[in-house]
């Protein structure tokens, strides 16, 4: 009778758990990857557009432009589907899809997804994250693919995503890359101060030395203007509103001022209804090239003053034997 009781318990912590766990209340995203190289980093959506309801056995294309420096080498390329609304009838479901890229048929390298859990509609979104990096060769034009492969169920997507680390040149970059699905939405039920998604990027090698500092988001969904983004101290308002496609946006933003060794980004919804699905962060450093010569000026500067010194002590001795 005991063991029953246990199990009992423990089915309904589980059942209320999983519930809590489900709403449009915010979460973080996941740093995938976090590295120092020689390089610099692309992001594109090629020309994705929403999909509206895929239904099943139909295709959404996307082509991609990745134009990359010439001898530039690619370091790591992913591929992010971002889809959403996927269902069978009135039930929620995890979509069933198949992801191509220039006709290789690719293994979801991560997959996130989230939902809301309760209530009419609850249709689960996710980010699909494939890795790329032994197709993108060169730069060029790329296709992706996804076709909806599940028999009565029907999804929608909001676009695609193709990242590409590359290595170049010398100037040293440091970058985050996080990952995710987070559905927030502010409602009656859910005050907006709780509907936000949290991205934390630690560990910045030297905020003082940065040249340059770019952070990137994409909000699926985010077409409304009704959110606000943070960055440490710094807040903007109305961000995403469905630039640079319909119900994908994208924000590209300089955040050297605002840099510490800890920042903290935070994505709010006051009532549009967004899937943040990534944060990047790239920090760019001065070059060695650039430290060299800044180091060769102050030694000539310092020759040169050295130099007139001795020369002005030669004049004094010569004056005085005069």
């Amino acid at each position: 009778m005991k063991t029953k009781i246990i199990f009992l318990s423990i089915a309904i912590i589980l059942f209320f758990s999983t519930i809590c766990s489900a709403s449009y209340e915010g979460d973080n995203l996941e740093i995938y990857a976090h590295e120092m190289i020689k390089g610099d980093l692309i992001f594109t959506i090629g020309d994705s557009r929403y999909s509206g309801e895929i239904p099943s056995g139909s295709t959404y294309d996307v082509n991609f432009d990745a134009s990359l420096p010439d001898g530039a080498s690619v370091k790591s390329a992913r591929l992010y589907t971002y889809w959403i609304w996927s269902h069978s009838g009135n039930e929620g479901v995890i979509p069933s899809l198949e992801t191509r890229f220039q006709d290789s048929l690719l293994v979801t390298d991560r997959e996130y997804t989230d939902r809301k859990g309760s209530g009419s509609y609850d249709y689960p979104g996710g980010t699909y994250a494939y890795d790329v990096t032994s197709i993108i060769t060169d730069d060029g034009e790329y296709l992706a693919t996804v076709k909806n492969t599940g028999d009565d169920k029907t999804f929608a997507i909001n676009g695609i995503g193709l990242l590409v680390i590359y290595e170049y040149g010398e100037q040293e970059m440091e970058y985050w890359i996080s990952e995710g699905a987070d559905m927030i939405y502010a409602t009656e039920d859910i005050d907006s101060n709780d509907a936000v998604t949290e991205v934390v990027f630690e560990n910045l090698k030297s905020p003082d030395t940065v040249d340059h500092a770019i952070l990137t988001t994409v909000i699926p969904g985010g077409n409304k203007g009704k959110n606000s983004l943070y960055f440490n101290s710094e807040s903007w308002d109305g961000v995403y509103n469905g630039e640079p496609s319909n119900d994908l946006a994208i924000d590209i933003r300089d955040v050297k001022e605002s840099l510490q060794s800890i920042n903290i980004v935070k994505i709010r919804d006051d009532g549009d209804y967004m899937q943040p699905s990534n944060a990047i962060l790239a920090v760019k450093y001065p070059s060695s090239t650039s430290s060299e010569e800044k180091t060769d000026n102050q030694m000539f500067g310092f020759e040169l003053i050295a130099a007139l010194g001795m020369m002005v002590m030669a004049y004094g001795y010569i004056s005085k034997k005069r």
